[in-house]
C-alpha cells in the first residue's frame, strides 16, 4: 500500500540585494538569482542525501543526470525564459513497513516518474532508507524541456496523475492499494465525536434521530426537519442527495453522516420503530423578579462584554436543555450554538477576562494587550538579570534566594501570557460570536413568524376569522 503527496517548491526568501549591486546584472535579466538557485539545489540535495539513500545507490535521473540535475533544470528554465512562479514540484511515495525491498521501491518510483512525467519533464528520483517505511522522493522540474510549458499544479496533478498511476503500478507489482482513498478529516473533530461531544455532525445526527422518533412516515420526517430549518436536495442530476443544516453555508451528503443516515435507511428505521414518540407540549413559565435600588444607578455595559454575556446565557440555556432527555425545545437553537457548548470553558475564561478588566470595546481590548505585552517584556528583562546574578552567586543561600526570585517572576510572566492568550482568542472570535447570535435571532424570528401563521390558519379553519 503506497501513500503519495505532492506540493510546489517556491522561493520563500525576499530579494534583499539591490539590482545595481547584483553581479548578475550583466547576465541574462531573466535568469534566477543565486539565492533561487540555492533553494532549488537545497531541495535536490535533501532528496539525494547520502545518509538516506545508502551512499547514492538509489538515485536515478529521468531525462537528467543526478549529479548535475539542478544545473540542467535551471538551464531549461533559462532557455524558455520561465523564471517565475514555482521552482519545482516535490512529491513522495511511501510504502508500508516491510512491504517492499529498497530495490523494488526504487524501481517502482522510477517507473512512476517515467510514466507521468517522462516525456516532458526532468525528474530526480531518490529512495530514502532512513525510516522503517522506505519511500521515494521526486523532484520534478516545473518547466517542460519539450516545449517550455509549465506543469499544471491543479487538482489533476495529484488525483488524476500521481495517486492514480501509483495505484495502477502497485497493482501491477502485486502490492496492496488503498481501497477508498479520501481527504483526511480533522483529528480534533473525530476525537470529539468519539467522546460524544456535540460537534456539528453529531448535532445533525441527533436531530435526525429525534425526527425519526416523532414520525410515522418519511413524509412526516422531512416535514419535521423542515420545521427545524433543514432543507434537502434530491435532484436526480446529483450523484448523492444532500442535506443543508440551518445557519450553515456548507451542505453535506446523507451518507457522510453514517450508514444509518442515508434516505433509504431513514425510511426503514421509521417503519421499524412502531408507534412514534409524541413530545409533550412545552410550558413556558413566567418568573417575576424584584430589583432593589434605582435603575439610574446601574452600571451600563455594552460592546464586546454584553455580547459575551448574551452568548454565555444562550450556552447555559442549551446546557440545561441537554440535561433533559428528549427536551421539546432542543431544536430551538442553531447547530453552531449547540456545538459551541463543547468549548464552554474557553468562552467562560474569555467572559471572565472581559469582566475582570472592564473591557467593552475592541480598542480597549487592544490597549489591554499592548499593556500586558509591555509588562511581560519588563518582567522578562528582570528575570534575565536574575539569571545573570545566579551565574555569579558565591554562596548556596544566595543561589536559593535568586531562584525564589526567579520563580516569582516566572509565575507572573505565566499569568500575563495566559491573559494574552485569552485576549487573543477574544480578538479572533468576537466577530464569529456576533454572527452566531445574529443567526440565532434570525432563527427565532422565522420560528415566531411560522407559529403566527400556523395559529392564523387554525383560526380560519374553525370559522373564527375576522
Amino acid at each position: 500500500m503506497a501513500t503519495t503527496k505532492i506540493w510546489p517548491v517556491r522561493d520563500n526568501l525576499a530579494r534583499v540585494l539591490d539590482y545595481a549591486e547584483n553581479h548578475l546584472k550583466t547576465a541574462n535579466p531573466n535568469a534566477y538569482t543565486e539565492q533561487e538557485l540555492a533553494d532549488l539545489r537545497a531541495v535536490l540535495d535533501y532528496a539525494a542525501s547520502d545518509e538516506k539513500t545508502a551512499q547514492k545507490l538509489f538515485i536515478t535521473g529521468v531525462n537528467c543526470i543526478g549529479e548535475i540535475a539542478h544545473q540542467q533544470m535551471t538551464a531549461t528554465k533559462q532557455h524558455f525564459g520561465k523564471t517565475g512562479g514555482n521552482l519545482a514540484y516535490h512529491a513522495y511515495q511511501s510504502f508500508a513497513s516491510d512491504e517492499v525491498t529498497p530495490e523494488q521501491c526504487h524501481k517502482i518510483g522510477v517507473a512512476l516518474a517515467d510514466r507521468i512525467w517522462g516525456d516532458r519533464h526532468e525528474v530526480l528520483v531518490t529512495t530514502h532508507l532512513n525510516t522503517r517505511c522506505v519511500h521515494n522522493h521526486f523532484i520534478v522540474n516545473s518547466v517542460s524541456f519539450a516545449d517550455g510549458k509549465k506543469l499544471d499544479g491543479g487538482y489533476g496533478l495529484y488525483y488524476n496523475n500521481l495517486r492514480k498511476q501509483s495505484d495502477i503500478i502497485c497493482a501491477e507489482y502485486g502490492l496492496s492499494v488503498i481501497s477508498s482513498p479520501g481527504k483526511s478529516r480533522n483529528k480534533h473533530m473525530e476525537a470529539a465525536e468519539k467522546r460524544g461531544e456535540p460537534t456539528i455532525w453529531n448535532v445533525i445526527r441527533s436531530d435526525i434521530d429525534e425526527a425519526i422518533r416523532q414520525s410515522m412516515t418519511d413524509k412526516q420526517f422531512y416535514w419535521k426537519m423542515k420545521q427545524w430549518g433543514y432543507s434537502f436536495d434530491f435532484n436526480p442530476n446529483r450523484k448523492y442527495p444532500i442535506i443543508h443544516p440551518p445557519g450553515l453555508q456548507r451542505v453535506t451528503r446523507f451518507h457522510t453522516l453514517g450508514e444509518s443516515y442515508t434516505p433509504d435507511r431513514i425510511t426503514r428505521r421509521i417503519l421499524e420503530q412502531g408507534r412514534p414518540y409524541i413530545p409533550p407540549p412545552s410550558k413556558i413559565q413566567t418568573r417575576h423578579y424584584r430589583y432593589k435600588g434605582s435603575f439610574q444607578n446601574m452600571k451600563s455595559v455594552s460592546g464586546i462584554y454584553i455580547m459575551y454575556l448574551i452568548f454565555a446565557a444562550l450556552l447555559q440555556k442549551i446546557c440545561m436543555i441537554n440535561r433533559v432527555p428528549n427536551h421539546p425545545q432542543k431544536t430551538r437553537y442553531t447547530l453552531e450554538l449547540r456545538e459551541a457548548i463543547r468549548c464552554m470553558e474557553r468562552y467562560s475564561r474569555q467572559t471572565r477576562l472581559l469582566c475582570r478588566h472592564k473591557i467593552q470595546t475592541p480598542e480597549q481590548l487592544q490597549s489591554f494587550i499592548d499593556s500586558r505585552n509591555s509588562q511581560r517584556q519588563e518582567l522578562e528583562r528582570e528575570r534575565s538579570k536574575v539569571y545573570n546574578r545566579m551565574k555569579s552567586a558565591k554562596t548556596p543561600e544566595k543561589l536559593v534566594e535568586l531562584r525564589t526570585e526567579r520563580d516569582a517572576l516566572s509565575a507572573k510572566i505565566k499569568d500575563i501570557r495566559t491573559d494574552l492568550f485569552i485576549a487573543g482568542g477574544v480578538q479572533k472570535e468576537h466577530g464569529e460570536i456576533r454572527r452566531k447570535i445574529a443567526a440565532q435571532r434570525e432563527l427565532d424570528a422565522r420560528r415566531l413568524e411560522a407559529e403566527k401563521s400556523k395559529a392564523h390558519h387554525k383560526i380560519k379553519e374553525r370559522g373564527y376569522s375576522r
